[in-house]
């Protein structure tokens, strides 16, 4: 799996100061639509993952894998970063669920103020192609989508929950369909 989902939530956290450098980058396989299409029928049947820490479930594609990473912010605090992905279609689609805790203080603005912040970050240098406010249950919510000029498509949904900021990112590569999208974006929930 490529390493973007780590780098796109260091965009997202932007909105709070963070102190990092470096630009993602991300390569097109040149695999056609054809191929996705034909590769459809030996992908992994969904599974239920539950992050008892991170207090949320999913439907994921296949075995999930963890990360978490500590991210200093300008203002001298440290927020841990947690990553639960999973890749499909041969690496050319990711699903992506990360989540941090932020202190008080810094969510005490409105929280689509906040989550259009973060949307900003994350559409730096791409086309942003929709975006929409939204609740999950009474969470405030924004869903975008946006592409790069490589032709890579990027599906987000976030959420801030109290001190919790929820992302989930679906990256398709160049000419490669999110089959699961749906199944993805609409089976979170917080628990």
């Amino acid at each position: 799996m490529r390493k973007l989902g780590m780098q796109i939530a260091v965009v997202l956290l932007l909105f709070v100061g963070v102190s990092t450098t470096g630009n993602p980058r991300i390569q097109s396989s040149g695999t056609s639509v054809a191929q996705t299409v034909a590769s459809q029928s030996t992908l992994a049947p969904m599974q239920t993952f539950t992050s008892a820490d991170g207090r949320f479930s999913i439907l994921f594609p296949g075995a999930v894998k963890q990360e978490s990473q500590n991210i200093n912010l300008k203002n001298g605090e440290v927020t841990k970063l947690y990553e639960f992905s999973a890749d499909d279609d041969d690496g050319n689609t990711s699903y992506i669920v990360m989540y941090n805790d932020y202190a008080a203080d810094v969510v005490n603005t409105a929280p689509q103020t906040l989550l259009m912040r973060t949307r900003d970050g994350a559409v730096a240098g791409k086309t942003l192609l929709t975006d929409v406010e939204f609740s999950l249950s009474g969470v405030p919510g924004r869903a975008y989508t946006a592409s790069d000029p490589d032709g890579w498509q990027y599906d987000v949904h976030e959420f801030l929950s109290g001190v919790r900021f929820y992302q989930l990112i679906i990256t398709t590569g160049k000419g490669h369909t999110a089959t699961r999208r749906d199944q993805f974006m609409n089976s979170f929930r917080i628990l």
